[in-house]
């Protein structure tokens, strides 16, 4: 995954989704507009978990990584170092037992 954006987008759109999906009848306009737009949330979630991200014609020297700095070594040529992030795994289970508990509540109504 590039980054947390396609997860951010991802749970709008599921929300946005069930809200839609749990209201009643009476609503089925509301509830039609929370189903497309949660999909179309979705739709954005997927552009931004494959995005390949182009060098700007303004920036001669672009990152191939996102988490990453460059750090200019003794001989003088700059070298690309990741950054380390202790909480991107922590994420990743946080947003995966959001998803489980979003979806089991559905159910269980």
């Amino acid at each position: 995954m590039r980054g947390q954006t396609s997860w951010v987008w991802f749970m709008f759109g599921m929300v946005q989704i069930f809200f839609g999906a749990g209201l009643p009848v009476e609503y089925q306009i509301l509830s039609q507009l929370f189903g497309v737009s949660g999909g179309g949330f979705i739709a954005l979630a997927v552009y931004f978990l494959f995005r390949k991200d182009k060098a700007s014609p303004l920036n001669a020297v672009s990152k191939k990584a996102e988490r990453t700095t460059l750090i200019r070594g003794e001989d003088g040529v700059l070298y690309e170092v990741p950054i380390k992030t202790p909480n991107s795994r922590f994420t990743l289970v946080l947003n995966i037992i959001w998803v489980v508990i979003l979806i089991f509540g559905f159910i269980m109504q």
